[in-house]
């Protein structure tokens, strides 16, 4: 029997004006059955599809009586087996029941705000604005709004680092005369941390400034939009009414239309859900109700982290700050304010540097960061190693001396630390000879005092120079002219 896909195909192929000996021999099927099909199609107008019968058919009633006792799919799966002998499998019953079980959209109640209560804050992508310099650049907006009065604050900004949000937050809180005693904040990097459900980590300069204006930083809820629903419609009414389809000649006339626009449109209109001008709500009843502003400038300071490396130093803009060695390793908080750098770990100073702003690639470090077994001078280090190299014999001290002469860099001992290290196979006398030929011929190098030592030479006498070509004719010498004769 022809299934429901053979009656559409050969439909299909009728309607393109194939006969039914080629659709017959395209689908490789009696000529006679293609002139059935078409005679039903030309008939009833329609391919008619076979209702399926379902396994759970026989059931259903009883599922959806099941489900509504609370029980799982696998109980009902359990209980169809045990009382009805269902030949049918797990799976087909559980997605049944999550087809009952299908949840009708979510209701969401009207949060209403008290004057001075709450404000919400986000950031919405306006496009490329032009620079003094001629160079286009990406640019958001920074919107606060008063929930009560729907008063709000817009800012033009090129970046959403904590310093620019902070800075748009005290703008605002000036704009408005005062400060809300909460602040509604997406989860966004410059504020928060770690956006976690029930337990939001606020960024520690985000949440100092909170507390230096009086206010609670309350993020949202991840994944829930209507946690913030006022401002993101916000956003949407300042990109489309104020910056859709305008051009502006350079960031000074956007931000002068942007305040001219907040002040004639955006305030004083009537909101489409309140139905109130926001300007008259906030100056009639919600200004008064907001905190004062703070009497001090909060500082604000810069902060990251880094992880210390084996060297003691962490790395910040090109530069380096020793930290104590114990930390090496550790993922440490970087706070940058008055020009000085404070690693901290864990609530913890635990270094202080003044920060390099005009080099890069500079170390700055204390010495006492190193442990005492690696915190020693040069001439510490020089001292040790002539002192170890005088033990060996006069002639191993003056080869140091000479050495010092040659090289450039102090750092540069480990040729005197080789030789010492020849202690371990040759005696001291040995060693010391071979130093005394090693600088009679300026072999300043570990590698000759060792072959020196190893070919057993230390004792040939230097200070002459003497061949060791035998001189004296013997019976096995030799004139050259018989040599000549062979020759010709």
């Amino acid at each position: 029997m022809l299934g429901v896909a053979m009656h559409t195909t050969i439909q299909t192929l009728s309607k393109k004006g194939y006969n039914k000996t080629q659709i017959a021999k395209i689908l490789e099927i009696d000529r006679k059955t293609v002139r059935r099909v078409l005679n039903e199609l030309n008939e009833k107008g329609i391919v008619e599809r076979k209702e399926t019968c379902s396994i759970l058919d026989p059931y259903k009633e009883y599922i959806q009586i099941q489900v509504t006792k609370d029980l799982k799919a696998i109980r009902i799966y359990q209980d169809l087996v045990r009382e009805f002998g269902f030949q049918g499998s797990y799976d087909t019953v559980k997605k049944y029941v999550a087809k009952i079980k299908k949840s009708p959209p979510k209701a969401y109640m009207v949060l209403h705000s008290f004057p001075g209560e709450e404000a919400q804050v986000d950031f919405g992508y306006i496009g490329t604005i032009k620079l003094p310099d001629g160079k286009y650049k990406k640019a958001w907006v920074f919107v606060m709004e008063l929930s009560y009065s729907r008063y709000m604050y817009v800012q033009i900004v090129f970046d959403q680092s904590i310093s620019t949000f902070i800075d748009c937050h005290k703008k605002a809180f000036r704009y408005f005369g005062g400060v809300p005693q909460n602040v509604k904040i997406d989860n966004l990097k410059a504020a928060v941390l770690e956006a976690d459900f029930y337990e939001p980590v606020v960024q520690r300069n985000y949440a100092a400034f909170a507390s230096h204006y009086g206010f609670s930083p309350e993020p949202c809820r991840v994944a829930t939009p209507t946690d913030k629903g006022k401002v993101e419609s916000n956003i949407k009414y300042v990109k489309d009414n104020c910056f859709k389809a305008r051009e502006f000649k350079d960031i000074d006339e956007a931000k002068a239309f942007l305040m001219e626009w907040l002040e004639t449109i955006a305030n004083v209109r009537i909101h489409g859900t309140t139905k109130k001008v926001p300007s008259e709500e906030f100056n009639s009843y919600e200004k008064e109700k907001l905190l004062p502003l703070p009497t001090e400038e909060y500082n604000i300071s810069e902060i990251t982290s880094a992880t210390v490396m084996p060297n003691c130093h962490i790395s910040y803009r090109g530069n380096y700050y020793s930290v104590p060695y114990a930390y090496i390793g550790e993922e440490v908080d970087i706070v940058i304010i008055d020009n000085l750098l404070k690693a901290v770990y864990k609530d913890k100073e635990i270094a202080l540097h003044p920060v390099e702003k005009n080099e890069k690639g500079k170390f700055f470090t204390d010495k006492n960061h190193y442990p005492d077994y690696k915190n020693i001078t040069a001439n510490e280090i020089k001292s040790r190693y002539r002192e170890k190299m005088s033990e060996i014999g006069k002639h191993a001290a003056i080869f140091f001396e000479k050495f010092l002469e040659q090289v450039e860099t102090k750092y540069n001992y480990r040729a005197i630390a080789g030789i010492i290290s020849l202690k371990k196979k040759y005696d001291n006398a040995t060693i010391d000879n071979a130093c005394h030929r090693a600088y009679m011929y300026n072999a300043l190098k570990y590698k000759t005092v060792k072959r020196i030592c190893e070919q057993g030479i230390d004792l040939l006498p230097v200070e002459t120079n003497q061949t060791y070509i035998n001189s004296e004719e013997t019976f096995l010498s030799r004139p050259l002219s018989e040599y000549s004769k062979l020759l010709n």
